[in-house]
């Protein structure tokens, strides 16, 4: 415990000391060449960016405060500097995408309140009715798991599967020790980090990408559609890869599954016919699922009938992803079942996670800051001599996906994509290359992190279920990990420049 008390403590005091130590030191390598580019009057502008960029990732890795309250320091610092005016900072708390993220964190919720989420968890374990026990485990754990991903929340999602797969296991008489426990387990913490990559509101970084992607490339809109082509197959990829992976390295014991099954389909047969609430919910979330493809399915269809044009350019003018979110939380707190809304303002309140809205708001304000100071001319200066004059655009998309990744390790993957993204963006555009398949690359491989409990909370969760070894998580979270970045940088440029392809833009 003290350890970690004192490496919190220094954290906290490691912060500060990056900016200061800055501000005292003498000129960066291209800090002045930044600092013309950018028209500011001093050097010493980049090096506050700078600070304050460290002092910020400092308190994110190190957790010393909560993430949220961290996510102020470059709001407090750059109006403070005058590099940003108040109102500009404050302004980013209010970020469009910041309302996708409580129109998901709300849906979940209603989904927790009404028991949707255990009926479909329930309903989709027992589909399978045959005697191979990894399937058992892939139909029972992974795929409830990777389904209910698209309520927003891989936290939520693993919540919810995971008491039934425990009481499964314990039913079947499975004790910690148990390699086919520990392999069931391992198969849902996977499944859930492979269902970040599944829809563009499945966690926080593909949100982040959208972002920072969308104040990169003016006029550029990544939808929901979009996300398809980019994301969703790297999900599925992940769903079975890591499956596979887990039951190839741990190896566990034969066992039969009759029991499992019956005791599935009893839970199944015992369940209670869809109450009016539950249809209600089920409602509000598939008119939010079509109100988010609908104007990327109209700019599709667009493309190949000139007519329809007017109505795909009021579609992305009346409907971007924040406005059915919006409305997904007016009606869950208006409509009513059973007597009561189907979600309380107090059932708002505690659905929507605070953290990670502050953090998400303070990492937009940072991004903004970093532009404004200088920073972005500086590190496109670093990282261009450091690439060479023209890498190739696979190059660029190696070195940001692992820069992510790297990041994920000592850091939520929500403070990774903050960190990362931006620069990767920058990056690009100073090399000359389109932002979209680097920041991509980034913000998916920023998801990627599965070998420690403390890399993402759906690891955490199965490690605390007492069935799960360190060691077995570790060494199949690295091959995992390993196998699905390759894959990453493999596949990444292929889809993103097909993509940007649809959306007619050149490839480099």
């Amino acid at each position: 415990m003290s350890k970690r008390v004192s490496g919190k403590t220094l954290g906290l005091a490691l912060g500060p000391l990056f900016l200061v130590a800055l501000l005292l030191s003498p000129p960066l390598p291209g800090a002045l060449e930044a600092a013309q580019r950018a028209r500011l009057p001093s050097y010493t502008h980049v090096h506050f960016s700078l600070g304050v960029l460290l002092w910020t990732a400092t308190w994110w890795v190190s957790e010393c405060v909560p993430l949220g309250l961290a996510g102020l320091v470059p709001v407090i610092a750059f109006s403070m500097a005058g590099i940003l005016a108040w109102k500009e900072a404050l302004v980013s708390f209010m970020d469009p995408t910041i309302w996708i993220f409580m129109g998901g964190f709300t849906i979940a919720q209603a989904f927790k309140v009404w028991g949707l989420d255990r009926r479909i968890a329930v309903r989709v374990g027992s589909l399978y009715r045959g005697s191979r026990p990894e399937l058992l485990a892939f139909f029972a754990a992974a795929l409830p798991t990777f389904i209910l991903t698209i309520s927003g929340s891989i936290t939520a999602a693993t919540s919810i599967v995971f008491p039934i797969v425990l009481a499964l296991l314990r039913s079947m008489g499975f004790k910690p020790g148990s390699r086919y426990a520990e392999a069931t387990m391992l198969a849902l913490g996977q499944a859930a980090t492979a269902g970040a990559m599944l829809f563009l509101v499945s966690t926080p970084p593909n949100l982040i990408a959208k972002k920072v992607i969308e104040d990169a490339v003016p006029g550029f809109n990544l939808t929901f559609i979009d996300w398809l082509v980019v994301g969703t197959p790297h999900a599925l990829i992940g769903l079975v890869l890591t499956w596979a992976v887990v039951f190839a390295l741990v190896k566990p014991e034969v066992v039969g599954t009759s029991e499992a099954r019956r005791q599935l389909l009893r839970e199944a047969e015992s369940l209670p016919s869809m109450s009016r609430g539950e249809k209600m919910v089920l409602a509000v979330f598939a008119m939010t699922l079509i109100l988010w493809i609908a104007p990327g399915l109209a700019a599709i269809l667009a493309a190949g009938n000139p007519q329809l044009e007017p109505l795909a350019a009021n579609m992305r003018k009346l409907l971007p992803e924040a406005a059915p979110a919006v409305l997904a939380i007016l009606l869950l707190g208006l409509l009513r079942a059973s007597g009561r809304p189907l979600l309380t303002w107090k059932d708002i309140e505690e659905g929507i996670d605070w953290n990670v809205v502050f953090l998400f708001g303070g990492g937009i304000a940072l991004s903004k800051g970093l532009e404004k100071g200088g920073f972005a001319h500086w590190v496109s200066q670093v990282a261009s001599a450091a690439l060479g004059a023209k890498p190739t655009e696979w190059q660029l998309i190696a070195v940001s996906a692992l820069m992510g990744f790297a990041i994920t390790y000592p850091a939520s993957n929500t403070a990774s994509a903050l960190i990362s993204a931006p620069i990767a963006a920058t990056i690009a555009r100073a090399l000359g290359y389109n932002p979209v398949p680097a920041v991509i690359a980034t913000a998916l491989a920023c998801s990627i992190s599965s070998a420690l409990p403390s890399t993402t909370p759906p690891m955490a969760m199965i490690y605390g279920s007492g069935m799960v070894s360190m060691k077995n998580m570790f060494k199949v979270g690295m091959v995992a990990d390993t196998l699905r970045l390759v894959l990453l940088i493999l596949l990444t440029p292929y889809l993103a420049n097909t993509l940007l392809a649809i959306k007619g833009y050149k490839a480099p």
